[in-house]
């Protein structure tokens, strides 16, 4: 009879669970439907804001909590229950806001009350492509939400950009802030408590489920924390070398949109 040694199995979705069309194929969702056949909890972590994974939930199936915003809001859809809700520091965003936009740089703003873009720009088009979804236009985000926190702040521009900005911002803010690439364009901010594995705690501790019986699928640097932090973190054999660096195994090689049929099956016994 087969099975699977965990009881709570985590994925990132752009990526890992998402091939480059940006759905899940054919071989990664009978995958994941496997895993729930076997008894194992599901659960959906992306840096992605939460109604944009909405529909890969109801995709798999799923019923339990989400993992948005890299760990800043974890919310049960079914129940409208939030586990877990960090604010990013309202000055802070307020000074991104402002050098975003001496620099010229593409800004999102991602927070309860929803995504917005400041103005439609190229990489703004890129992000709507990425996701298949459609965001409103705002202009200031804080003339729309006055004296509002939003979760994250994101930054868009081309990657060399996003690469020194990285690097520069790093420096800047020290602790203040949770800084990551999540796509070689996109560079994101928020709370210095967020990140998927502080958020997986939470979960863990809401469905009584052991570290050591958590299994979590990744590839971006993003996943590094939870990849480190879970009983076994899986990275993708295309992850970036962050990922690949945290995990404690590498899945076997394969095609990027069933990379995780592929590491899923090798853990099958």
């Amino acid at each position: 009879m087969t099975h699977f040694p965990f009881r709570l199995a985590v994925f990132d979705l752009d990526g890992t669970l998402l091939g480059p069309d940006k759905e899940i194929s054919p071989a990664n969702a009978a995958a994941v439907v496997q895993l729930q056949s076997l008894g194992c909890t599901v659960v959906l972590a992306s840096g992605r804001p939460h109604g944009n994974i909405l529909r890969f939930q109801t995709q798999l199936g799923l019923q339990g909590p989400i993992v948005s915003g890299n760990g800043a809001l974890v919310k049960v859809e079914g129940t409208g229950e939030v586990w877990r809700a960090v604010l990013f520091d309202l000055k802070l965003a307020n000074l991104l806001l402002d050098e975003g936009r001496k620099l010229g740089i593409t800004q999102i703003w991602d927070g309860p009350q929803g995504v917005v873009g400041w103005e439609r720009t190229r990489h703004f088009e890129i992000l709507e492509e990425r996701t298949k979804a459609t965001y409103e236009v705002v202009g200031d985000p804080r003339l729309r939400f006055p004296g509002e926190s939003p979760f994250k702040i994101l930054w868009i521009a081309d990657a060399t950009q996003i690469a020194e900005l990285d690097q520069i911002w790093r420096a800047r803010l020290g602790s203040r802030s949770y800084i990551t690439i999540t796509d070689p364009e996109y560079l994101e901010f928020s709370d210095p408590s967020v990140n998927k594995a502080t958020a997986l705690q939470i979960v863990a501790e809401r469905l009584e489920i052991p570290r050591e019986e958590i299994v979590f699928f990744g590839d971006g640097d993003n996943d590094a924390e939870l990849l480190r932090w879970a009983g076994l973190g899986v990275a993708m054999p295309h992850s970036r070398p962050l990922a690949l660096a945290a995990a404690d195994t590498i899945g076997p090689e394969a095609p990027e949109e069933n990379a995780v049929a592929a590491a899923v099956k090798q853990l099958l016994v």
